[in-house]
């Protein structure tokens, strides 16, 4: 089509000279610039361009991890006659793998102690000091691949001693790694001394509690030597003895875990401290006990959900329910039993998996909400059925939130929560597709949904629908699916005794969460039927100040870093507050801090506003922090912070390398596990495979400033000839 154009174009011009222009110079002149233009104008639309090929050469990364903390200063091999770190420095230096690798690699060397620092060369190792006064092995290994995801990998250097300071087990290096590991054996695995030290690594329980449930305290204690003699450990309350249990460790050393069982019998602060008694000839006392402060909570605005194996709705319901601030969710889910194969056990949900769940009439009771999942009738005994409903007629709320197995012929129509259910309805399968969602009109005059200008009118579709159901007197649905048979209830609301049901006809709610845009009716719906089920007031409607530490435990000179977070009512204005904090020493001295405004981290990554204050402590022993703020005269107190200050950091205590968690990353990963010069022949012998990349670049010849200036110029010629000799 361009060139019929052109070859028109040209034949109105032979026209339009021929039949008006002189046969003169000028005449020709003109003649000649207009063919010039069209021609120049024909090129440019053809869009002409240049392709070049470029081959380029890809060399693969081979990394060096250098640990940089204070143990690899030690040597705990006394025929070594050099530290840890000469030897990683001796294969850094000293050997000939790096010359051979050079040649074929890019060679980086990332430092790593507390967390991954950046890369450095090869001539900057001498800037580098084992002075880290932590090992966080784990982490800065996650962080390295994390940091170099995409990049082609040779293989990566490992030299360190795996005592790593974060973990208290050892199981982490048995997974799967990007790239194969080559870790250096920098001193003879070896056995301390048959003195006795030991000590309690860790305390992991749930900090917070809800009066009258019970926790798990899980316990990890290490140490060697005591020629294998069971030795007690200890639990207290508020000083006083509860619980105690044998332990036995080989005397070559080792770890191993302990659980107790909490009761939280009354609110308020409870303090713990697990302890292990002095053995004879133990040096090393002050890593014997730990102590943690747990909160106990009432069981205001509480919402329980239970559910079998998990699945998609339970998971998003799960989220917006731990979404929602005005609620203090706890979820379980049963799954197969790891100790009584064939049976089932519940497992709490999120970062409370410390509690121990039994669905009894006073744990119930604590809770304003009950969200029932995918059961089928075995699952409910008749006990349980029986306490869930005495839980509805006084005044309890329940969700049903069902699936295929509670709606199903076995499910919840075969149990005593028949009584309570808003309909009867055969146990056929769901009706499977794509079906809109529309109010209701008394879902439109619901107190959850009336008035409420961020409820959607329209609603995103489902793809199942329970039906064949037949509404029960009192009971009225709240939204409808419209399928070819008609329209079916999805959302049945009715009230029991004094409190209130809902029933879901549909697993597929969770698709409400991928509607795109950010207007999200799913977390949005949810929160206005748990607002509408729960009391009208809520915990977070006060204040509340919270004070916690980056570490549990800490060595003396190491800074401890105190974190507070201010919870203000939702109507209310953040103001410039002062908080400020007191710490109780071991020798019950007081040290005033003033806290300063700053954004800390939350879980999941966010920032949030809160306050932070640093102290260095210069005596070992157990401390206990205060924070309190001063808010229209009243006085605002935090919860105690408790965390403990032992003598000698553990980074620096003596102890062989870790041989175990070195071999299984070299394992686990298809790296090696060697001495330094094994590990240099290996690499040597490493071949690494030069990735080539052939890349094409296109260059246009006709967008360019001079093409576009001819073209201009040609009618501007034209033009000024044309008006020079009087011609229109």
């Amino acid at each position: 089509m361009i060139l019929l154009a052109l070859v028109a174009s040209l034949a109105v011009v032979a026209y339009a000279a021929w039949r008006y222009l002189p046969r003169s110079s000028t005449g020709f002149t003109l003649v000649g610039l207009r063919l010039l233009f069209l021609l120049a104008f024909f090129w440019v639309l053809l869009l002409p361009g240049k392709k070049s090929a470029l081959t380029e050469v890809i060399k693969p990364r081979f990394i060096v991890l250098l640990d940089v903390s204070g143990s690899m200063s030690q040597s705990a091999d006394v025929t070594a006659q050099r530290t840890r770190w000469e030897s990683a420095m001796a294969l850094l230096n000293e050997a000939d793998w790096i010359k051979k690798l050079r040649a074929s690699c890019l060679l980086e060397v990332y430092p790593f102690h507390a967390d991954l620092d950046s890369p450095v060369g090869l001539d900057q190792l001498g800037t580098l000091k084992p002075e880290g006064k932590s090992s966080h092995l784990n982490l800065s290994l996650n962080r390295l691949f994390e940091r170099l995801r995409g990049q082609e990998l040779a293989g990566v250097l490992v030299l360190t001693d795996a005592i790593d300071t974060r973990e208290k087990k050892d199981t982490w290096a048995e997974l799967t790694w990007p790239a194969p590991l080559y870790v250096a054996e920098l001193e003879k695995p070896g056995l301390p001394d048959d003195k006795p030290d030991m000590r309690v690594d860790m305390v992991d329980t749930p900090r917070r509690a809800i009066v009258g449930w019970d926790t798990a305290m899980s316990v990890t204690v290490a140490g060697q030597g005591g020629k294998g003699e069971p030795f007690q450990v200890q639990l207290l309350k508020t000083g006083k003895e509860i619980d105690k249990v044998a332990v036995q460790l080989p005397p070559e050393g080792g770890s191993r875990d302990v659980q107790f069982k909490l009761s939280h019998p009354e609110v308020g602060t409870e303090t713990y401290t697990v302890r292990i008694p002095v053995l004879p000839g133990e040096v090393q006392t002050n890593d014997n006990e730990m102590v943690v402060a747990v909160d106990v909570l009432d069981a205001k605005n509480r919402v329980l959900f239970l559910e079998d194996v998990p699945r998609f709705e339970s998971k998003h319901f799960a989220r917006s329910l731990f979404a929602n601030k005005d609620i203090t969710p706890l979820a379980f889910f049963q799954m197969p039993s790891r100790t009584a194969p064939g049976t089932k056990e519940w497992i709490a949900y999120g970062d409370r998996q410390g509690l121990v769940f039994d669905l009894t009439p006073e744990q119930i009771s604590l809770n304003k909400i009950i969200v029932l999942g995918d059961f089928d009738a075995e699952a409910l005994s008749a006990e349980h059925c029986r306490t869930i409903l005495g839980f509805v007629e006084k005044g309890g709320s329940l969700i049903l939130l069902g699936g295929q197995k509670l709606w199903g012929a076995s499910g919840i129509a075969q149990t005593e929560l028949a009584k309570l259910l808003p309909f009867t309805r055969a146990g056929s399968p769901a009706l499977e597709g794509k079906f809109n969602v529309a109010w209701t009109a008394e879902g439109r005059a619901h107190p959850a949904l009336a008035n409420n200008p961020d409820m959607p009118s329209a609603l995103p579709p489902v793809l199942s629908v329970f039906t064949g159901v037949t509404l029960s007197g009192g009971a009225f649905a709240l939204a409808e699916a419209q399928t070819d048979s008609g329209t079916h209830p999805l959302l049945v609301s009715r009230i029991y005794g004094q409190g209130k049901v809902l029933a879901v006809l549909t697993d597929s709610l969770w698709r409400w969460v991928m509607q795109p845009g950010e207007d999200k009716p799913y977390p949005k719906f949810w929160r206005q039927i748990v607002q509408w089920m729960s009391p009208s007031e809520s915990d977070l409607d006060n204040y509340h100040l919270e004070l916690f530490t980056d570490a549990g435990t800490i060595a003396v000179g190491d800074p401890a870093i105190l974190q507070s977070r201010l919870v203000i009512p939702p109507n209310e204005t953040r103001k410039n507050w002062k908080v400020s904090c007191e710490i109780t020493t071991p020798s019950d001295r007081v040290i005033p801090l003033a806290m300063a405004g700053r954004s800390i981290q939350a879980s999941g990554g966010a920032e949030l506003p809160g306050y932070v204050a640093e102290f260095v402590p210069n005596e070992p022993g157990n401390y206990r922090a205060m924070a309190t703020v001063e808010i229209d005269g009243k006085k605002i107190v935090s919860t105690p912070c408790l965390f403990t200050v032992r003598a000698t950091s553990q980074e620096m205590v003596l102890k062989p390398i870790n041989d175990n968690v070195l071999k299984a990353l070299a394992r686990s990963s298809g790296g090696r596990y060697g001495t330094p010069e094994e590990i240099d022949a290996t690499l040597q012998d490493l071949r690494v495979n030069e990735r080539r990349e052939r890349k094409l670049e296109y260059r246009s010849l006709w967008q360019t400033p001079f093409v576009l200036a001819c073209l201009i110029a040609l009618l501007a010629i034209e033009w000024v000839t044309r008006k020079l000799k009087n011609m229109s």
